[in-house]
């Protein structure tokens, strides 16, 4: 389970380290994404409407309740592919 508190956490980090992180969730065609400020992408990358991709949820609501395929964490040292919400916490941490 996912807090706000956490995604907050998360978002701080990539702020810190000029990145941006993207979830891409198992069978959904919207991506959270997660850099200066907290948006959805489509599978192109462009921005779509929060209502449209995730309707009335918070961003941790989304966390909790979509399974997480996998996790990109883009920064200036390059790019990695983590698997979990774990992972990534201890990555922020």
């Amino acid at each position: 389970m996912i807090t706000r508190g956490d995604v907050e956490r998360i978002r701080e980090w990539a702020v810190r380290r000029g990145g941006r992180v993207t979830f891409v969730f198992r069978g959904y065609r919207y991506r959270l994404v997660i850099g200066r400020f907290i948006h959805a992408e489509d599978e192109e990358g462009r921005t779509v409407e929060w209502g449209r991709a995730f309707g009335a949820q918070l961003p941790h609501q989304v966390l909790s309740s979509l399974p997480v395929e996998r996790i990109v964490v883009r920064e200036a040292e390059g790019e990695k592919v983590l698997r979990s919400l774990r992972e990534l916490m201890e990555l922020v941490r």
